[in-house]
């Protein structure tokens, strides 16, 4: 048997090339020309076709010719559609990407070609560039806003901790809170920010693309297949297969390999992960058609909320390890990607990013990762283009060149803006939730000071009416025994000295209930203010609001309140005795000329009185009495009066101001300190909107360049550009 002619060998490679496609090849050779003659029942495309030929060709490494012409007719036409030539090369690193097309104005289309492609991220990297110095000169500002508001906060605090019992409030652990939050801002926060644009910084020339998603969904694999490596960083089993950060430059671009985002004990991994994504312009997130997770979702969720551009990417897990499988998957690829299945998935996908995320229209592309690998593999030369194109793995390229081209400089610019924003944010919603939180603090300790108010009037106007009555039975009680008295001592040398101590022991009598009175007022006010304290902490459950205490109320000083009573008391018993000593005064003054001149005449002559005598002296009594009622009467006015004033000198007054005039301090204090959080949300707003400002006149530049307004278009791009 006679070995192959070189035209047959080619014409046997090509006709299997092709062979899916439909079109038949023939071979002939002139000089060290090869002349290809492509048919079928359609014209073929031109450009991929072409790119084919070339790549089988090349890997026969043909020494002897020097250049190939590729034409195409249709079937059963004698006219050729089209011709391409090419000088024969060594065999290409991997097969040959078709040039994606891409979108540039309404319907209009174009190719991008490697020297467009290029220019695009050569503009990309100028835009680099400028966004990092701007973003550090942000980044300066709002470090200097923290600070300087850091400092007032903690002067504030440093106030507020010098009132007494202010350790008793709660708030002022929120205060503190607060505090150690803007401490976290200033100090691990920035620090972070500061250190990811360093790392960016150094990178500003790499336009960086980061393979994201959980463990097992490919991204090895289809790492392997882009930049045709040998498949050793590739798993077989369900443990971690990415342990660090794998690095790769691939076409010009920084290709990053991360762990799992759901990897078995891999919170290491992940974080890792997440690290890895703040440096990224594009990320492609990679998920599998065997099973979509929930974590899978709030990573998608997660890279919305930090405004960082993915692609997403469904990754077919059909096994094609053994020779059957891979027969059957490349006669009859459509059950590999069953569209019904696909679509299932890809609705689940649709469904969730659009209601929780926000994004319409979304389109996603299904690729056979590891039918892409198996094509750069040694084994699979000649299935090599077929398993390439079968796998659909040029829509990824088509998906980043497509972005490179049209929104290469704003995918840079807001790889260091977004960072920014997102952080500005974070703070922002921070304060704003803490001056909410305060105010409604106010807000409620207000309404409670009123009725801490109402209590204490309440308890003083209760104590005062009990003191009346008090001094009303008390003073009733002297004024019975006042006419036997008087009938019995009237006119006697020991009336005064036997007045006096009567009346020393009704003083004692009244110390001693006032005491008691008082101490049962101040255990009612107790009262009222426990029961207070119950309801404070029914209404904080009630509107939800984070524990703030009122223990001043509860702890209320019981004892220091008896104590300015007592003290209160010392004075009111100096009065008592003056009330006695004025009693006795009144008693005997009004008449004791009557009692002076009768005094020896009722010891010695009484019973010479005549009738006329008799009268004048009963008078004298009754007027006597009437007189000393009149003076008890105004004795008990006066009484009741001074243990009056105690209540609103030591109760409403001193006890009432020692409870509600540190908190109008507290208030004082917190207002202050909402409004410098008014102040410093209003300068980072100005620094957000600045730098919005600033990203939107770069789109708006960046795509007033490709003729087309890219603003508001969805973030992946449609199945039917690609």
């Amino acid at each position: 048997m006679f070995p192959p002619t070189l035209e047959e060998s080619i014409s046997v490679t090509l006709n299997q090339t092709f062979q899916i496609r439909g079109i038949t090849a023939t071979v002939t050779s002139k000089g060290r020309v090869i002349k290809v003659i492509l048919e079928s029942s359609e014209i073929p495309e031109p450009e991929s076709t072409t790119a084919l030929v070339r790549y089988a060709i090349a890997r026969l490494e043909i020494k002897s010719m020097a250049k190939v012409k590729v034409l195409a007719k249709q079937r059963n036409s004698f006219d050729i559609a089209w011709g391409r030539e090419f000088e024969l090369e060594a065999e290409p690193e991997s097969f040959a990407m078709s040039e994606p097309e891409v979108e540039v104005g309404g319907s209009r289309s174009k190719k991008v070609s490697p020297d467009e492609f290029q220019q695009a991220l050569e503009e990309s990297t100028k835009t680099a560039k400028i966004a990092y110095q701007k973003t550090f000169n942000y980044y300066q500002e709002i470090a200097a806003l923290l600070k300087t508001f850091k400092l007032d906060l903690n002067q504030n605090i440093s106030r507020l901790l010098k009132q007494n019992n202010i350790h008793k409030f709660n708030f002022i652990n929120d205060l503190k809170n607060i505090s150690d939050e803007i401490e976290k801002y200033t100090n691990e926060e920035l620090k972070e920010l500061r250190n990811s644009l360093d790392i960016k910084r150094q990178h500003l020339s790499d336009f960086t693309i980061v393979l994201f998603g959980r463990t097992k969904a490919g991204k090895s694999t289809i790492r392997e297949a882009l930049t045709c490596g040998d498949g050793s960083t590739i798993g077989t089993g369900s443990q971690r297969t990415t342990r660090d950060i794998r690095e790769y430059r691939w076409k010009g671009l920084r290709l990053i390999d991360t762990p799992g985002i759901e990897a078995y004990q891999g919170n290491e991994d992940k974080q890792k992960a997440l690290e890895i994504v703040y440096e990224s312009d594009i990320v492609i997130f990679l998920t599998s058609d065997d099973s979509v997770q929930p974590g899978e979702f709030d990573a998608m969720g997660w890279l919305q909320e930090i405004k960082k551009f993915f692609f997403v990417i469904l990754n077919i897990k059909a096994n094609i390890d053994n020779s059957k499988r891979l027969e059957r998957f490349i006669r009859n690829p459509d059950k590999v990607f069953d569209a019904q299945r696909l679509e299932e998935h890809k609705h689940h996908i649709r469904n969730y990013v659009e209601q929780s995320l926000n994004l319409k229209d979304i389109q996603i592309s299904c690729i056979h990762a590891y039918a892409a690998f198996l094509s750069n593999q040694p084994q699979y030369d000649e299935l090599s283009e077929t398993l390439w194109r079968l796998s659909r793995i040029e829509e990824v390229y088509s998906l980043i060149v497509s972005e490179i081209y049209t929104r290469g400089k704003q995918r840079r610019w807001n790889t260091f803006f977004d960072a920014i924003i997102y952080f500005l944010d974070s703070i922002i919603i921070t304060l704003n939730r803490h001056q909410e939180y305060l105010l409604s603090q106010v807000s409620f300790m207000q309404e409670k000071q009123a009725e801490v108010e109402n209590i204490f009037k309440d308890n003083v106007k209760n104590g005062k009416a009990k003191i009346a009555r008090q001094c009303r039975d008390s003073f009733s009680k002297i004024k019975q025994w006042i006419p036997a008295f008087v009938d019995e001592y009237l006119g006697k040398d020991i009336a005064q000295a036997e007045y006096q101590k009567r009346m020393n022991r009704e003083k004692e009598k009244i110390e001693i209930a006032m005491e008691g009175l008082f101490e049962e007022i101040v255990q009612e006010l107790v009262v009222s203010l426990n029961e207070f304290q119950r309801q404070y902490q029914y209404d904080m459950g009630t509107i939800k609001l984070e524990t703030t205490n009122f223990d001043k109320y509860q702890q209320f000083q019981v004892g220091k309140i008896l104590k300015w009573v007592s003290v209160g008391l010392g004075t009111v018993s100096a009065v008592a005795l003056g009330i006695g000593t004025f009693a006795a005064a009144n008693f005997w003054n009004p008449v004791g000329w009557v009692a002076a001149a009768t005094s020896i005449a009722v010891g010695l002559f009484g019973y010479f009185f005549d009738d006329h005598e008799k009268k004048a002296w009963q008078k004298a009594k009754q007027e006597a009495k009437e007189t000393l009622w009149k003076s008890l009467t105004q004795s008990e006015q006066q009484t009741c009066e001074t243990y009056q004033r105690t209540i609103d000198t030591n109760i409403a007054v001193r006890a009432k101001a020692e409870v509600l005039e540190p908190i109008d301090i507290y208030i004082k204090e917190i207002l202050i300190i909402v409004s410098n959080i008014k102040k410093i949300i209003l300068k980072l707003e100005n620094i957000k909107r600045e730098m919005k400002r600033e990203s939107q006149y770069t789109q708006t530049r960046n795509s007033s360049s490709y003729q087309n307004n890219f603003h508001n278009k969805p973030s992946i791009i449609p199945d039917e550009l690609l």
